[in-house]
């Protein structure tokens, strides 16, 4: 009996000394102990000045694609965020395959003023009017319910420059390394705030109610000289939606640090706004048809944008 209670004694010190190790001996504190998780890390973006030139290139217009060269300035009040402004003006104008086939046969181009409709016997000839008249439909195509060549493009338009105030989010950065032998900083962004684009004409044609002076509203609307209605104003009327558009902005980017300084980057911007791009009218309620707000639509002009980025002062600080 006494071995048996010496045993469960020096069992219970044994296992008082494992389960109380703080006072069996003090606890050592870790050099990293209490530390941040990077030392001196080189803060790229914090109280810098950037400033971007850029050139880009529209990504979602169905009838013109544009080449813009830009800017973009900015400032960050932390390494993570930060606030900008951006400005770009269409340089390149180009027809999409869309526009390329509309010009080329995809609408009917009409007849010109004066000349006769060959495409029936004894066919009527095109009224020339005292200002020079506009372009009449051919008796073949009477049954067309497209619009003639020459009001399609009245109303056409393109995005001329666009601009921008945003706020900047920087979540992941870190080193890049390139085949084991080039390393380098980058950044990914992501950014949000309020977007204006401008809208001109794309052609200097004027719609059948321009050329002959034909009021689209009102109990007069369409009507000739000669008391008759015109059935392209009729039908076909024409507002191109030019001005500048008030939206949203958004999007993504990149940057791979060349330097402390300097970065090369890649972005993608959509700016969202309501507008009418065709300028003519898409309500099938209406009648006698009209271009009203009624007509304008959801429209996203996506660009690509390739920069490269300066940063004042040219030398980053490093946490402590």
């Amino acid at each position: 009996m006494k071995t048996r209670h010496i045993l469960t004694v020096m069992a219970a010190l044994t296992a008082f000394g494992v389960w109380s190790p703080s006072q069996a001996h003090a606890r050592k504190k870790g050099v990293l102990e209490g530390e941040p998780i990077v030392r001196k890390k080189l803060q790229l973006r914090k109280f810098r000045f950037q400033l971007t030139p850029y050139i880009g290139m529209s990504l979602s217009q169905p009838f013109v694609h544009m080449g813009y060269v830009g800017a973009r300035a900015g400032i960050h009040f932390a390494d993570w965020i930060g606030l900008r402004a951006g400005f770009g003006y269409g340089v390149i104008a180009l027809d999409s395959k869309l526009l390329k086939a509309v010009n080329n046969g995809g609408l009917p181009s009409g007849l010109n003023p004066g000349e006769v409709d060959m495409s029936v016997v004894g066919g009527p000839t095109c009224p020339v009017e005292p200002n020079g008249g506009a372009p009449c439909r051919q008796v073949s195509d009477d049954s067309n319910p497209a619009p003639l060549r020459h009001d399609f493009r009245a109303g056409v338009t393109k995005a001329q420059w666009q601009s921008s105030v945003d706020a900047v989010f920087t979540p992941f950065s870190g080193k890049l390394g390139l085949f084991s032998a080039i390393f380098t900083e980058y950044d990914i962004y992501v950014f949000g705030g309020l977007g204006l684009v401008g809208w001109n004409k794309r052609y200097d044609d004027k719609s059948t109610s321009e050329r002959l002076n034909l009021t689209q509203e009102g109990p007069n609307a369409c009507i000739q000289i000669d008391g008759t209605g015109n059935d392209e104003c009729i039908l076909h009327p024409v507002k191109p939606d030019t001005g500048v558009k008030v939206g949203g902005s958004f999007g993504a980017g990149i940057n791979l640090f060349l330097t402390d300084w300097v970065a090369l980057n890649l972005e993608f911007q959509d700016i969202v706004t309501r507008n009418n791009i065709a300028g003519l009218n898409t309500t099938v309620t209406d009648i006698p048809p009209r271009v009203d707000k009624s007509d304008k639509d959801v429209f996203h002009n996506v660009t690509f944008q390739l920069g490269a980025t300066f940063y004042i002062p040219f030398k980053a600080k490093r946490t402590k």
